[in-house]
């Protein structure tokens, strides 16, 4: 797997305490079409966020979770070069398998603005990930962030990650 090696090397040290641990890439669809020519679609080691939603027909342009294992080097040698062209990807190191972790996200797709409508929360976007980060309450973090071990991206070019107090 050729996935940026500073989370490869986390990756790797982390397994050394918790080996159940995966890596999977967070991706935007619209960014993918872009880059590769082609739709993301469901496939072995893919999984749409809007897959059983509302929005599900619009699941060619929204987040996809990638297990990098089952994606295969190739592929994730070039998501990570997509990660330095567009804001299109994050990198999550979690326990849980593809859909478990898909089900999770699922949960934080949608989120009730203070007059009562429902937005949609793209956290799938790195920039929006280190914003949201910045202004939950610890509570709140650790509900949208707790079930991950650790969130990885590129922040003004830098790698930063997000973990749960305990990883």
């Amino acid at each position: 797997m050729k996935a940026p090696p500073d989370v490869v090397t986390r990756l790797t040290q982390l397994q050394q305490r918790t080996d159940a641990l995966r890596l999977y890439a967070l991706v935007d669809g619209v960014q993918y079409r872009a880059q590769f020519g082609e739709p993301c679609t469901a496939r072995e080691g893919f999984h749409s966020l809007f897959a059983g939603t509302l929005d599900a027909a619009l699941a060619h342009a929204g987040p996809w979770l990638i297990d990098a294992e089952q994606a295969g080097a190739a592929l994730v040698d070039a998501l990570a070069a997509l990660e330095h062209a567009a804001p299109a990807i994050t990198w999550l190191i979690a326990p849980q398998t593809l859909d478990g972790l898909a089900q999770l996200l699922q949960l934080n797709l949608n989120t009730e603005l203070p007059d009562g409508r429902t937005a949609l929360l793209r956290f799938w976007d790195p920039r929006v990930l280190v914003s949201l980060a910045e202004v939950l309450e610890p509570e709140q973090r650790e509900m949208f962030f707790g079930h991950i071990h650790e969130w990885h991206l590129l922040h003004r070019g830098q790698r930063t990650w997000i973990g749960r107090s305990d990883a």
